[in-house]
C-alpha cells in the first residue's frame, strides 16, 4: 500500500541519516514517521470526534464516561499521562489535553523526569503528578487517565489524596488505562472495565487519550537522547 511504502522509505533514510551523524535529519524523519503512524492509526476514531454530523457526540461520549467511571461531575477537560524511558536514562512524562473531546496541543506539557533514577515508572508517574498539581494556573481536569494498570493508580492516588486534602484537584476523578489488557481501572474500587465492552466511540476516545499521551512522551524522550547522544559523540580534529 501507499502508507506502507512511504512508512518504509522514511525509515530506510533515517537508517542512512543516522551512521553519517546527520542527526536533526535522523531525528525529523522519525518525528515524521510518528506523524505518520499516528494518523493512519486514528483515522477511524478522527471523524467521529471531529465531523459535526456524527450521530454520536461528545454529550453522549461524556455521558457515558462519568456512568463509566462513576463521576459525577460533568466531564469537558481531560488530561492524559505517559511514562516514555529505557532503562531509566533521558527519562520523560507527557500531559496531554482534551477539552469536550477535542485535543487542545498548545496545551500539552512534557516533564523531563528529575527525582528518579531508577526503570520505575511508578514512581516517575508520581513525581509527575506531584510537580502538575502544583500549577493551579494550568486549569485543573475533571478526568485524568494515565498509563497502567492498579500499581500506576496507587501512586498517582497517594499523590491526588494529598493534594485534595489542602483542598487542590478535589474534582478530579483518577483512571489508568493499561495497554496490554486494554482495561480501565478507576480509584472507586469497581472491577476494571473492558474497553471492548464499550461503545465504539467511548473506546475510540480512551485510545486516543492514551496513544497521544504515549507519543507525546516518546517524542520528547527521543529528543533528550538525541541531545545525550550529541554530547557523547567523540569530537574530530581538524586536519
Amino acid at each position: 500500500s501507499k502508507r506502507r511504502g512511504l512508512s518504509l522509505r522514511l525509515k530506510k533514510e533515517m537508517r542512512e541519516a543516522s551512521p553519517r551523524q546527520e542527526y536533526e535529519r535522523a531525528a525529523a524523519l522519525r518525528d515524521q514517521i510518528d506523524r505518520l503512524e499516528d494518523i493512519f492509526r486514528h483515522r477511524h476514531t478522527l471523524s467521529p470526534l471531529r465531523s459535526k454530523k456524527a450521530r454520536v457526540g461528545w454529550p453522549r461520549i461524556e455521558k457515558i464516561i462519568r456512568e463509566t467511571i462513576g463521576a459525577e461531575r460533568k466531564i469537558s477537560r481531560v488530561e492524559g499521562y505517559d511514562i516514555s524511558n529505557i532503562s531509566g536514562t533521558s527519562a520523560t512524562g507527557s500531559m496531554v489535553v482534551f477539552v469536550d473531546g477535542m485535543a487542545v496541543k498548545s496545551e500539552y506539557r512534557k516533564f523531563k523526569i528529575k527525582t528518579v533514577h531508577q526503570p520505575s515508572d511508578v514512581d516517575m508517574h508520581r513525581e509527575v503528578m506531584r510537580r502538575r498539581l502544583v500549577h493551579p494556573e494550568w486549569p485543573y481536569p475533571e478526568l485524568i487517565v494515565i498509563d497502567g494498570g492498579k500499581p500506576q493508580l496507587n501512586a498517582v492516588l497517594s499523590i491526588m489524596r494529598e493534594a485534595r486534602m489542602k483542598n487542590h484537584a478535589l474534582g478530579i476523578t483518577l483512571s489508568a488505562l493499561a495497554k496490554r489488557e486494554e482495561e480501565l481501572y478507576t480509584e472507586n474500587g469497581r472491577a476494571p472495565v473492558r474497553l471492548d465492552s464499550l461503545p465504539r466511540p467511548v473506546m475510540h476516545f480512551f485510545q486516543r487519550v492514551r496513544d497521544e499521551s504515549h507519543r507525546f512522551a516518546k517524542k520528547y524522550h527521543h529528543k533528550l537522547r538525541e541531545i545525550s547522544y550529541r554530547g557523547q559523540a567523540p569530537k574530530i580534529k581538524a586536519p
